[in-house]
C-alpha cells in the first residue's frame, strides 16, 4: 500500500456509529449480521445514497438477494429500521434509522432507571441493618413496619432517617416513638436534606429548647457504631 491509495481511502470517509450503539446492539435483538447491514446502510448515507437498492446491499453483503430483502423486512418488523418518503415525495425514499436510535435511547433510560432503583433498593436493606446495628437487636415486626412507613408512605430518604436515629441516639431516647417525632418535626419544617436536618438539630441543642443542652460527655457515650461526636464536631465547622 502506498501513500496515494491511503490518501484516497482517507478521502472517501469514514462511517461513525455511537460507541453505546457498537456496545448494547445486542440488547436490542439485533445480530451481527444485521448489524452489519445498517453498518452498509449508513455507509452508503454518508455517500449521499440514501436509499440503496437490494442489489448494491448484497453486493456489499456477499449475501443473495433474497437473504438481504429477509434481513431488511425483518429490522423493520422489529422497528429498527424505518422507509420513509423524501419531504419532496418526487425525490423517493430514505432508509431511517431513527427508530433504532429511540430504541436505544429507551434502553439506556431504563437501564439507568434499574441502576438508581437498585441504589435505592441498596440504601433501604442498609438503613434496616443500620437500626439493628444501633438498637442491638433485630428489629420487631411493628418496628420494621413503621421504618418501612417511613421510606415507602411518608417517602423519607434513608439517610434522613439514619440522621433521626443519631438524634434519638444523642438524647438518649432511642426508641421508635422518638424518632418518628424527630421526622414529623422535620416534615412540619419542611426539611428535605441531611443538610437542613442538622441545622435544624443543632439550632435545637444550641438554644436548649428542652431547657438543657446535650453535653460533650454525653455524646461519647453513644454507641460506637454512629459516629455521633464527629459528626456533631463537623457541624460546628
Amino acid at each position: 500500500m502506498n501513500q496515494n491509495e491511503l490518501s484516497n481511502w482517507m478521502a472517501e470517509g469514514f462511517v461513525t456509529l455511537p460507541q453505546v450503539l457498537i456496545k448494547h446492539y445486542t440488547k436490542l435483538n439485533i445480530d451481527e449480521t444485521e448489524f452489519m447491514l445498517i453498518l452498509q446502510i449508513e455507509s452508503f448515507r454518508t455517500n449521499g445514497n440514501s436509499f440503496p437498492s437490494i442489489n448494491e446491499l448484497t453486493e456489499r453483503m456477499g449475501a443473495s438477494f433474497e437473504q438481504v430483502t429477509r434481513l431488511l423486512e425483518s429490522l423493520i418488523r422489529k422497528g429498527i429500521l424505518a422507509i420513509l418518503s423524501k419531504e419532496n415525495k418526487l425525490e423517493g425514499e430514505i432508509y431511517s434509522l431513527e427508530p433504532l436510535y429511540q430504541k436505544l435511547i429507551a434502553l439506556l433510560s431504563n437501564h439507568e432507571l434499574a441502576e438508581q432503583k437498585k441504589v435505592e433498593s441498596d440504601a433501604e436493606i442498609h438503613i434496616y441493618r443500620v437500626f439493628e446495628s444501633e438498637f442491638g437487636r433485630p428489629l420487631s415486626p411493628l418496628e420494621a413496619e413503621m421504618l418501612s412507613g417511613w421510606l415507602d408512605q411518608d417517602h423519607f430518604a434513608p439517610e434522613l432517617i439514619r440522621e433521626a436515629l443519631k438524634e434519638a441516639v444523642i438524647s438518649q431516647k432511642l426508641n421508635f416513638r422518638y424518632i418518628d417525632r424527630i421526622l414529623l418535626n422535620w416534615k412540619k419544617e419542611k426539611v428535605t436534606t441531611v443538610e437542613e436536618a442538622r441545622q435544624v438539630a443543632e439550632d435545637f441543642h444550641t438554644n436548649g429548647r428542652t431547657g438543657r443542652v446535650t453535653s460533650r460527655k454525653e455524646i461519647e457515650k453513644s454507641k460506637d457504631s454512629i459516629p455521633l461526636y464527629n459528626w456533631l464536631e463537623n457541624r460546628k465547622g
